[in-house]
């Protein structure tokens, strides 16, 4: 509501920029969080002027204030803005597949071998992308037997259940393919293939509006695109290669598209040859092609797991293997057309019966099989985490043995422990692993549940291959069989994930509730010298004028505060009351706010770890008979399933139509898309391989007429900046950047999921003033109430180093007027609002550009709207227009489109 007020009151526009922009003196850049802020309310201007990029991302000018311009990167047009980027939660499984590539520990530890050496190992990244393939093979394998077993071969092979599917005038297509099984399998095929180029195309679409925007160089001819994956770059986000990630997503793109392809053409291949064999056809050519076709699907899948282990991109064979896989579909589905194969009897009266294998299509059962086999491409991850955790241990209790000067066993189990941990809070055990199995879990759980919702509705399901008694019988009615394992492990998948996110959620309710109360007291004395130091710092508690205490003196006796019990509130006793013994609800409310913001990396872990292992649990149970799940589990599966296409449709819908809503529930995909696609091709798109490029070209562009920038960052946006300051410039000489940074997860998330990339040793580069792109001045602002937000110096970090962060005490203050709503506790979102912040933002233009270097309009003007907001809005100059500027200064204006929804071309 206070930004809207701001913005309503401020006339000064960058309207009034007219078609010309001062690209010299000081230019503060605000970089927004997740969520997609608008850039309204980013410069608290009704109407800012585009100045660079489009309506997607763009950078927007404001009003100068205090000697400096003012603009705003907008770049939730990449992630948010558009309704259609909510069916990117679609892509959920692969988002978290391809996250786990990235949450390595890493394989060098100095500062020194970091900026040199590959941030993880060639065996990790070859078998990560291996985890990621048992993904695309799952889901191609489930859409396959769907598609050609449910649909293709047991719906449509009996009448009853086929003229549930079409209407009445397509009767004579159905029967003459109810006779023909191996036209049905051919048929059968068409979905899980449509679905897989589906998917192609829109990573293809995608790619040419993100991978395709190539990272600057200085160099006046335009840059080639990088082979190598992004997280093979020597290192690591200090590549000026590591956002160049064309060439790499179309090579990945297409190994995954061959081996979606492959999938249905060797279950397609197998399932013709299984049924020739039941039907004692003799081994003719289709028979012989089929075999053929299943070896050769085969042999592709081995040669994208060996494709898999480079690291550079190799665009023609990868296209070769495609075009090898979609060879083979074609002929086994011309085998399969050409069967001759009609399972007809007639009777005396000559009506006819179809006589056909009852249950699944034969050869469903090895599918199934193969479908537990894939698993085992994650089996080499696994090893390897669990080989390095190892390591690290035994290096740890080596170290000890030879220390040895221990007093007991216990306190050298808890240094080995502390060693092998290290000193830095992270992901506590193989993430990458836990977040592939994560991955699977949810992406099986969903395509399980919809293929037994689907056999639901379209007749009686039996769960099994086939019944037990005779091979061949006349179809009597619509009876589907679906494999007992599909239904065992849907089962406990779907179940598991739902019983265990309501424990956790039941679980984390009475930890905060019990654990707030310990905390509340002792945050009662902390918050109270806050205040009390904050007010002396301010001058409040120094000698003032006679009138002036008088008017401080009516003002306190409206003054009330939040550490009383609140006005009119019955719902203590009276002797708690009187003794004050039990914190307010405030500080209750404060307390549990700075117990999410502390242990919300640890919940998420916990989270994660629990559904992986209750899912591989499960799994295991059901695989090794240990336990069968009832039919009633099923059914209660099968109406779960009812219930997620109802709430997915319905919160699409609801997405589609409120942008606030849309920009809230895709948040999550701002953190899942930021690293490039290195892993998995059928993520959704990382929007910092365009944004990346584009907020370096700004400072570029800014640097090259005489400017300065001061980057505050937000939330994510914080680590956008970071990624452009950590890449080598290879520009001989650069302007130094200033940095505010707040609510930044640069430590709390990233150097704990992404411990490779965001490493400890870059994060202290940037505070000792050294980055990629040149000189950096940075200050970390948080809230210790921020559940994002948090500082990024470790107690291992020198004195002068943790310096850079600043903790502010939140809520601001604990007064507040009798009868209004007590102070907000402002969290992740507040800090536009605090003057605190502002004043950093001040002392940081001033490091970067002394006063007295800001040139901008002359006879600026400025009003401020009070200390509460920490911000003023400038009036335009007099003669401040374009056309007064001297010709010493002509070359530092950049020419804009008059029309701000006009489009400018991207270069």
């Amino acid at each position: 509501m206070y930004m809207r007020q701001m913005m309503s009151e401020n006339k000064n526009s960058a309207g009034h920029f007219r078609d010309t922009v001062v690209l010299h003196g000081l230019t503060e850049i605000r970089v927004h969080g997740v969520g997609g802020t608008r850039p309204e309310e980013l410069l608290c201007d009704l109407s800012p002027k585009r100045v660079a990029g489009d309506a997607i991302a763009g950078f927007y000018r404001t009003s100068d204030d205090r000697g400096r311009h003012r603009e705003a990167y907008s770049w939730g047009g990449l992630t948010s803005h558009s309704p259609l980027r909510v069916l990117w939660t679609l892509l959920m499984p692969s988002m978290l597949a391809n996250m786990a590539g990235w949450m390595a520990r890493s394989r060098v530890k100095s500062g020194e071998e970091e900026a040199t050496q590959e941030p993880t190992t060639w065996i990790f990244r070859w078998f990560a992308r291996l985890a990621a393939l048992v993904l695309t093979l799952h889901a191609a394998v489930i859409v396959t037997i769907l598609s050609l077993d449910t649909f293709a071969y047991q719906c449509l092979g009996q009448l009853q259940c086929s003229r549930r599917l079409v209407a009445a005038s397509w009767l004579p297509a159905l029967n003459f393919l109810h006779e023909r099984p191996g036209i049905r399998l051919a048929l059968g095929v068409i979905v899980p293939v449509a679905v897989a180029l589906l998917f192609f195309v829109l990573a293809c679409r995608s790619r040419t509006r993100y991978e395709r925007v190539e990272p600057p160089t200085p160099f006046r001819t335009l840059p080639a695109p990088g082979v190598r994956c992004a997280a093979a770059q020597k290192g690591g986000l200090r590549s000026a290669q590591f956002w160049s990630g064309w060439l790499w997503h179309k090579h990945l793109s297409d190994l995954h598209l061959a081996a979606s392809v492959a999938v249905p053409t060797g279950t397609l291949g197998w399932c013709v040859s299984e049924l020739g064999e039941r039907m004692n056809l003799p081994a003719n050519s289709p028979m012989v092609v089929a075999r053929l076709a299943t070896a050769a699907s085969i042999v592709v899948v081995l040669i994208i797991v060996g494709m898999l282990a480079t690291d550079a991109a190799h665009e023609y064979f990868a296209r070769g293997t495609l075009i090898f896989s979609g060879v083979f579909l074609f002929i086994t589905s011309v085998a399969a057309w050409t069967l001759p194969l009609e399972l007809v009897q007639a009777d005396d009266g000559g009506a006819k019966t179809v006589l056909q294998p009852v249950g699944v299509a034969p050869g469903i059962e090895s599918v199934t099989v193969s479908w537990g086999l894939a698993l085992l491409l994650l089996f080499p991850l696994v090893v390897q985490q669990v080989t390095a955790w190892g390591a690290r241990w035994w290096k740890a209790a080596k170290e000890a043995r030879r220390r040895g000067d221990f007093e007991g066993r216990r306190a050298e189990l808890k240094w080995v422990r502390a060693k092998a941990r290290g000193t830095l809070k992270v992901f506590p055990f193989a993430a990458p692993v836990v977040l592939n199995v994560v991955a699977l879990i949810l992406g099986n759980a969903v395509l399980l549940s919809l293929m037994m919702l689907a056999a639901g509705g379209l007749g009686e399901v039996s769960y099994g291959f086939r019944p037990e008694r005779g091979v061949l019988e006349p179809t009597v009615g619509p009876a589907l069989w679906v494999p007992k394992a599909v239904m065992s492990i849907a089962s406990v998948l779907a179940l598991g994930v739902i019983v265990v996110l309501g424990l956790f959620g039941v679980a984390v309710w009475i930890w905060l509730a019990a654990k707030s109360k310990a905390k509340a007291s002792s945050l009662v004395d902390e918050l109270r010298t806050a205040y009390d130091e904050a007010e002396m710092r301010s001058g409040s508690l120094t000698r003032a004028p006679a009138k002036a205490a008088t008017a401080q003196e009516r003002r306190d006796a409206w003054t009330v505060s939040a550490f009383e019990p609140a006005p009119f509130d019955h719902s203590r006793s009276a002797l708690a009351r009187a003794t004050k013994s039990r914190p307010s609800k405030w500080v209750r409310q404060a307390a549990r706010a700075c117990l999410i913001g502390e242990y919300t990396p640890n919940l998420a872990a916990i989270l994660a770890i629990t559904v992986s292992a209750v899912g591989v649990l499960g799994t295991l149970l059901v695989v090794t008979q240990i336990w069968d799940p009832q039919t009633w589990v099923a059914e209660l599966v099968t109406w779960l399933s009812v219930l997620l296409p109802v709430s997915y449709v319905a919160a699409l819908r609801l997405m589609f139509r409120n942008e606030r809503v849309r920009r809230a529930m895709m948040s999550p995909f701002d953190v899942g898309t930021f690293f490039p696609r290195s892993f998995h091709p059928f993520a959704p798109p990382s929007y910092t391989e365009r944004a990346v490029p584009e907020l370096t070209r700004r400072i570029w562009w800014l640097h090259d007429f005489g400017g300065r920038v001061v980057l505050t960052a937000h939330s994510q946006g914080s680590a956008l900046t970071a990624a452009v300051l950590a890449r080598q410039s290879e520009r001989t000489e650069e302007n130094p950047v200033g940095l505010v940074t707040l609510g930044s997860p640069l430590a709390k998330l990233y150097r704990w999921a992404f411990p490779a990339l965001f490493s400890d040793g870059l994060l202290q580069s940037f505070a000792k003033g050294h980055g990629g792109f040149g000189d950096i001045h940075w200050r970390n602002v948080f809230y210790a109430t921020d559940y994002i937000g948090g500082p990024v110096a470790t107690k291992a970090w020198s004195a002068s180093l943790r310096k850079i962060d600043m903790s502010m005490i939140d809520p601001m203050t604990d007064k507040f007027v009798f009868g209004q709503p007590l102070p907000n506790i402002l969290s992740h979102t507040g800090y536009w609002v605090d003057p605190r912040f502002w004043r950093e933002v001040e002392k940081m233009c001033d490091i970067v550009a002394p006063y007295h270097f800001r040139a901008t309009d002359t006879g600026a003007h400025s009003v401020s709207y009070g200390d509460s907001a920490g911000m003023s809005l400038s009036r335009p100059p007099v003669n401040g227009s374009p056309s007064n500027i001297g010709d010493d200064e002509e070359a530092s204006l950049a020419t804009i489109a008059p029309d701000s929804t006009t489009p400018l071309p991207y270069q």
